[in-house]
């Protein structure tokens, strides 16, 4: 096994290791793209978006969308599909009305279960 298999392995194990923490929870967990790359330390975010595609795909992993506001960075809405934002919201932290920019103002958040998603 060279170095970079071994190095692979790793931290698609640790990977393993939080999606089976997540499936597993006895009540409602969430961890953010951010913080999965910070406890699995994947070699970038590209292999990183390509595990756990795969792993949503099988059905090992559950992902929701989270559209949080650009100004206070609150949380505003959780959808099923990234297709199901809309392009406009009310921002409830701010009482105006943003454009949602789904490349900034959407993130996705994998969970233990989906509840709560519009």
């Amino acid at each position: 096994m060279t170095f970079q298999n071994r190095r692979s392995a790793k931290w698609e194990a640790r990977l393993d290791y939080e999606v089976g923490k997540l499936r597993n929870a006895q009540t409602y967990r969430e961890l953010t793209l951010n913080r999965l790359k910070d406890l699995v330390g994947a070699p970038n975010e590209a292999e990183l978006l390509r595990a756990l595609a795969k792993r949503v795909s099988e059905g090992d992993l559950q992902v929701v969308y989270r559209v949080v506001s650009p100004w206070t960075q609150a949380s505003l809405a959780t959808y099923k599909s990234p297709l199901d934002v809309p392009d406009t919201m009310l921002d409830d932290s701010t009482g105006e009305t943003i454009d949602i920019d789904r490349y900034r103002n959407v993130e996705p958040v994998y969970v233990s279960e989906v509840v709560g998603v519009q």
